[in-house]
């Protein structure tokens, strides 16, 4: 216990308290399945887009050189010298200069100290991982199931949707998916916690047991946080969140198929669909007003 509490050390003043504090009980065995939900949440909440990041701290820089440049020629006006009475006060163009280069320190630096953190913690919740018996850059070797059923209809919905290139064969590579398995979308073909789910798990899981010969793409730092394929805990919120997303895609195929009026449905949908497109629709609605609820509250 000793060692594993030096392994979560440098992470203690980084991250949230109550993710650290369940990940510390957390012994060198192999981890239960909620055990290792949360050590993988602790992981993917290291990886923030970076690009998205270093554009959000551009401008907070900006901002706070337009704050200080405001503050700066108001205390001229105020208290600097005028040299011509009833003219405006001059401003050294060094000040500008110095403000200038203050934001560029606040967004840079920022910037780098989120980039420093953010590696930090990424490094220690994966050997926190490693420490259970699990390789943090490859979380599907084992199988699926640290991976809830919505965040695999998200993702399976995800690689339904994109053209042939390098991230739909990565998808394809890491969870097993492919072109002819069971899942379709418009309407969607399964739900999460049925039976058809367990099937469709067996399918993709049988698939990377096949392939296990093959090379497995990494899901670095850098990767996670541009493309989210790490598991996630999967609490009501982020289940609502995935849901919103199969469904919602379901819903665009069904109006591109059959139109954008969807009172028109039932002469423009197949009879053995239709029931099922409703479904997708209602679902959608019924999310999306539980998620509103739930960002209000």
């Amino acid at each position: 216990m000793v060692s594993f509490w030096r392994d979560l050390k440098p992470i203690l003043d980084l991250w949230d308290a109550g993710i650290l504090t369940y990940v510390e009980k957390l012994g060198a065995a192999a981890f239960e399945i909620d055990e290792e939900r949360v050590a993988w949440e602790g992981l993917a909440s290291s990886c923030s887009p970076p690009i998205r990041r270093f554009a959000a701290f551009m401008l907070v820089g900006f901002t706070s050189f337009i704050a200080v440049t405001t503050a700066v020629i108001l205390f001229y006006n105020l208290f600097g010298p005028r040299y011509i009475a009833g003219q405006g006060v001059t401003i050294p163009r060094t000040v500008f200069d110095v403000t200038m280069l203050l934001g560029l320190v606040v967004a840079v630096g920022g910037y780098l100290v989120w980039l420093f953190t953010s590696l930090r913690s990424y490094a220690a919740f994966s050997a926190v991982l490693r420490r259970g018996g699990l390789d943090p850059g490859r979380p599907t070797v084992g199988g699926l199931r640290a991976y809830s059923d919505e965040q695999l209809l998200a993702l399976r919905s995800r690689y339904e949707r994109l053209r042939e290139g390098k991230l739909r064969e990565r998808l394809g590579r890491i969870f097993g998916f492919h072109v002819d398995d069971e899942f379709s979308l418009g309407p969607l073909s399964v739900l999460p916690g049925t039976f058809e789910m367990g099937a469709l798990r067996v399918e993709w899981e049988t698939r990377l047991i096949l392939r296990s010969g093959e090379p497995m793409p990494e899901i670095s730092w850098w990767t996670e946080g541009r493309h989210s394929l790490l598991p996630r805990k999967p609490d009501e919120t982020r289940k609502l969140v995935y849901a919103l997303r199969y469904t919602g895609d379901s819903v665009r195929e069904l109006k591109r198929r059959y139109g954008y009026r969807t009172e028109h449905w039932h002469a423009t949908v197949p009879e053995g669909k239709l029931f099922d497109a409703v479904r997708d629709l209602e679902s959608s609605h019924r999310i999306q007003l539980a998620l509103s609820r739930r960002s209000l509250g």
